[in-house]
């Protein structure tokens, strides 16, 4: 049963990519205003009904569906006593190792966000899931009392984690794994930037991401 449910999965996750990438093709091609669902359905080679099994409307085709922390990631995070944020970061890594990252799809994101800027708030919308995701694990430490703060880190990481994407879709020579640590280290400008006396690094867009000072800066554990 479990491996009938794992090639299910797989084959759902495939159909949703093929839908979304029909989606961001036709964006592209024509312009957002001028894509329709019936018009990603015939990209796509589905019916509408299929369609709408997958996706709410043409935004939500183009965003995607966000991925989700798993319940072990969440197990693991609970555990865990070391500090917040870097313990945060690691959850993101193992989301991201589990989440079988599509560069082609991010890259014609990227395309349609420089061509199209204005969707940009629907871009960085769709990260509002992941957002509260982040900020309900903060509060398991740090208390209901300071959601406030807990969401207020949860919007820099989400923020950071997904200029870090637009960094990974247009280098081939960045891995998947290193997305985590270039977003850990625009923290660390960030927090250079809130803290006097402190020297911020440089940004990670300007350096590669995968020297040796790069991945011992990101990784190093980071308070908020």
């Amino acid at each position: 049963m479990t491996v009938k449910s794992s090639l299910r999965d797989r084959r759902r996750l495939q159909t949703s990519r093929e839908i979304q990438r029909a989606a961001l093709t036709l964006a592209l091609r024509h312009g957002h205003d001028s894509v329709t669902t019936e018009a990603i359905a015939a990209e796509a080679g589905i019916s509408q009904r299929t369609f709408f099994n997958y996706y709410l409307n043409k935004d939500a085709a183009i965003i995607g569906n966000a991925p989700s922390f798993d319940d072990d990631t969440v197990a693991r995070f609970r555990e865990s006593s070391g500090p917040l944020l870097a313990d945060l970061l690691q959850a993101l890594r193992r989301l991201l190792s589990n989440s079988d990252l599509d560069r082609s799809t991010s890259q014609l994101i990227d395309r349609l966000l420089v061509r199209s800027p204005d969707l940009l708030p629907i871009f960085y919308g769709s990260l509002k899931r992941l957002r509260d995701q982040i900020a309900d694990l903060a509060v398991m430490r740090l208390g209901e009392d300071a959601r406030a703060d807990a969401e207020l880190l949860a919007e820099a990481i989400s923020h950071a984690l997904a200029d870090t994407f637009r960094i990974w879709a247009n280098d081939d020579g960045m891995s998947a794994d290193s997305i985590a640590d270039i977003a850990a280290a625009k923290l660390q400008v960030l927090r250079g930037l809130l803290t006097p006396g402190v020297q911020p690094i440089p940004a990670a867009s300007t350096v590669r991401p995968d020297t040796q000072a790069m991945t011992s800066t990101a990784a190093a554990p980071i308070r908020p």
